[in-house]
């Protein structure tokens, strides 16, 4: 399971999207970006949702050092 927390990324946006794959979680952020009226995604903005979309397991990691 993957997960990106979307309000660091899209102006507005307070979601955590989650779903099995990167690319799934990606794909949606991109969705929501453009529902929140971005039509263009530029690649600085593809780079921060690459950068910030987790893996679970990441997600354990820093609980557990926490």
């Amino acid at each position: 399971m993957y997960e990106l927390d979307c309000s660091g990324v899209i102006p507005g946006c307070r979601r955590v999207i989650r779903a099995d794959s990167e690319a799934e979680v990606i794909r949606r952020a991109i969705v929501q970006a453009r529902q929140f009226g971005l039509e263009h995604i530029s690649p600085a903005m593809l780079d921060a949702m690459r950068t910030r979309t987790r893996e679970e397991t990441d997600l354990r990691r820093s609980t557990i050092a926490a």
